[in-house]
């Protein structure tokens, strides 16, 4: 063979290479190692004995495109029918979070914990496609698909519903955990919710969830008990205001997960607007 037919062979050979890689668009969901599964201490209070985060990245994935959102309802449910987590586990709860594939994120990417903030910005809230959560007190909670960094789209998916319906082993599960608290749901009970009037200190900042710091001024709410007069109040970043007043009326959530915060308190749905009422005087 001549030395010019080889090097066309060769030449060829890595153009069609080259084209293949820049015109694959088709659509794959890759699992990002480790997982998270961590133990809560045992409360009275029936919180979570174990919480766990699964992390993918999407490849080729349109936010405007509902068929690829139906795909990952799809990987879900596949999800759940090969893993027995929520099954063969009491009160836990399962969190799957979609990113999107590029700048830094890719099949090989490792969504480590414990490290320095390095890790909170390349897994930046920003490049989330979206969430589902489940837990074995009510079943399937709903799915987070985000329309803009700033704007999330929260539904039930239709799949997702369907597989739940027809699940009897977990309709069961989630029957019996319930009949066993009564009427108590941890989520939404409304004797941890106060009211005072505080004073803005500083945003302390953070990654997803942001911590902003007030003074405590006086209860609303009776028989409050703090640790200090500084409160610790978190929020999502997808609800960023553009600032807080200096002082407020606040309605607050006891959260049970504290962050190793005193006075850790969260604003409804973790949104600001619905727990600062703003006082002039």
């Amino acid at each position: 063979m001549k030395t010019t037919d080889l090097i066309y062979i060769l030449f060829l050979i890595s153009f069609i290479s080259c084209k293949k890689e820049i015109t694959d668009t088709s659509f794959k969901i890759y699992h990002l190692k480790p997982n998270r599964v961590y133990t809560d201490t045992v409360a009275v209070n029936a919180k979570l004995l174990k919480r766990r985060n699964d992390f993918f990245v999407v490849k080729n994935y349109d936010s405007k495109n509902e068929q690829h959102k139906i795909k990952i309802d799809s990987f879900i449910v596949n999800q759940l029918k090969k893993d027995s987590f929520l099954t063969q586990n009491k009160n836990v709860s399962w969190r799957l979070t979609f990113f999107k594939y590029g700048d830094g994120i890719d099949e090989h990417t490792q969504h480590e914990y414990d490290t320095d903030y390095t890790i909170h910005n390349l897994f930046s809230y920003k490049k989330e496609i979206g969430s589902v959560y489940f837990d074995t007190r009510n079943g399937y909670r709903g799915s987070n698909y985000n329309v803009t960094p700033e704007k999330t789209d929260n539904t039930k998916r239709k799949i997702i519903v369907d597989y739940f319906n027809s699940n009897t082993v977990l309709q069961q599960k989630i029957k019996q955990g319930q009949e066993a608290r009564g009427s108590f749901d941890p989520n939404t009970y409304v004797q941890d919710t106060i009211q005072v009037i505080a004073k803005l200190i500083e945003r302390l900042g953070g990654s997803k969830i942001q911590i902003v710091q007030y003074k405590f001024l006086e209860p609303i709410t009776p028989l409050i008990v703090l640790e200090g007069d500084t409160l610790n109040v978190a929020y999502s970043i997808a609800y960023e205001p553009k600032e807080f007043p200096k002082k407020s009326r606040l309605t607050l959530i006891k959260d049970s997960t504290n962050a190793g915060l005193k006075n850790y308190y969260i604003f409804p749905e973790y949104n600001p607007e619905k727990g600062i009422e703003f006082i002039n005087k």
